[in-house]
């Protein structure tokens, strides 16, 4: 059906090591920006224009090799590839002649992957953005580099971090209610 890819995690990027008797997680090592920037699939400057209709947020159906077609969202797209989310779970890029609208039926959780996929898209470089952190909270930043999958945004305090798509909106202003 195409090449699967895996998204970041930012969990990946932590183990846990026994000291004495108890247990601590420390990272392997400093995740770099290039590190970062891999894990969200890339950046996306200078990419050539999606075919018509096949934006990110779009539903569509995806031709597996078997012949058969899966409902799925698409997260990214240009003009020799989309990248499509399969139940929530199973990124898969494949090339625009293998996406077709999807006519049908869409389950609500892909749904709300596609206003995440639409939201996201809608969002520039060096726009003020609001991202969920792994706790729950949210916490504001600015948007500085744009990849497929999420970006890197610089926070207050000048620390860069990765941001998922589906954790990333734009900020909202103060006189906005």
């Amino acid at each position: 059906m195409g090449k699967r890819i895996k998204l970041p995690l930012l969990a990946d990027a932590w183990s846990t090591r026994a000291e004495g008797s108890s247990k601590k997680t420390v990272p392997d090592k400093k995740p770099s920006l290039d590190d970062a920037r891999n894990r969200l699939g890339g950046r996306t400057q200078d990419e050539t224009l999606a075919p018509p209709g096949i934006g990110p947020g779009t539903i569509v159906q995806v031709l597996a090799n078997d012949g058969s077609k899966h409902v799925a969202v698409v997260v990214f797209a240009n003009s020799t590839e989309v990248h499509v989310l399969i139940d929530g779970t199973k990124l898969r890029r494949v090339p625009p002649d293998a996406v077709e609208l999807n006519e049908g039926a869409t389950p609500s959780s892909l749904s709300k992957i596609a206003a995440d996929a639409h939201v996201f898209a809608r969002l520039g470089e060096g726009q003020p953005v609001r991202y969920a952190d792994d706790s729950g909270g949210l916490l504001g930043g600015k948007l500085v580099e744009k990849c497929r999958y999420g970006a890197l945004v610089v926070r207050d305090d000048g620390a860069v971090v990765a941001v998922g798509f589906r954790k990333l909106w734009p900020a909202t202003s103060a006189g906005a209610a």
